[in-house]
């Protein structure tokens, strides 16, 4: 008798979110990079976290202007 094996997948609506999470900062990246500023490692992870869906939008923000003391 053959073996059964169950894959998770994950639903499409938090896949779908994750894009656009994805999407939203890439482009804050590409925007960040155009006017010549590289954003730190700790920014990086921080923007990881939201794209995962770890922290929102207004975390990351609040975050970041803490960090630079604005």
């Amino acid at each position: 008798m053959a073996a059964t094996h169950l894959v998770s997948v994950p639903k499409a609506a938090p896949i779908a979110q994750m894009e656009e999470r994805r999407r939203i900062a890439d482009s804050a990246l590409g925007t960040t990079l155009a006017e010549g500023v590289s954003p730190s490692p700790e920014v990086l992870a921080l923007s990881e976290r939201y794209v995962a869906g770890e922290i929102t939008l207004q975390e990351l923000g609040s975050s970041v202007r803490a960090m630079y003391g604005l």
